[in-house]
């Protein structure tokens, strides 16, 4: 006597592998996705702390913010510091264009702190200097994911807000 598979047997069998299938499917594009908006805000954060060191480190050696080149209220805006080093005077923060990357200018040179997998879509400085103040400059940026695959997993923004503090001699 042959033995084989009944009919509901196959089916059973069938329906048992694709949901396994469909499962395993679903779990592996749930960590795809997982991943790419870890990576998009990893870049972000990454960004984040880099224009902060940058913002933090001229603060702490400028003598005073040079108001009169700077940009305060709007996006984007533009920071100026006059510097107690001349070989990096002015220290000048602002975008390479809106919604651009981040660059600081020192004493004419220009670097870009950011790469091209962020883009600052928001700057804003603020002066809060008061008569017995060198200077205290509020910064607000947002940084956002660069998204060229219009897929909605990279996308990923943030809004950062630090505040600077010229040491009085």
């Amino acid at each position: 006597m042959t033995r084989g598979f009944t009919l509901i047997e196959i089916v059973m069998y069938v329906l048992i592998v694709g949901l396994i299938m469909g499962t395993l499917g679903s779990f592996v594009g749930t960590m795809l996705q997982t991943r790419a908006k870890t990576l998009a805000s990893s870049d972000v954060i990454t960004t984040a702390r880099q224009i902060q060191d940058a913002l933090g480190r001229a603060a702490r050696h400028a003598q005073t913010v040079n108001v009169g080149a700077s940009t305060f209220g709007t996006d984007p805006g533009v920071l100026s510091f006059s510097m107690v080093d001349a070989a990096i005077d002015p220290t000048v923060f602002s975008l390479t264009s809106d919604d651009g990357q981040f660059q600081v200018s020192e004493a004419g040179g220009g670097t870009t702190v950011t790469s091209d997998d962020v883009r600052v879509t928001n700057l804003v400085f603020v002066n809060l200097t008061g008569a017995q103040d060198a200077g205290i400059i509020q910064v607000q940026f947002t940084l956002e994911a660069a998204n060229d695959s219009g897929s909605a997993y990279f996308d990923y923004a943030q809004t950062f807000q630090t505040t600077l503090r010229i040491p009085l001699n």
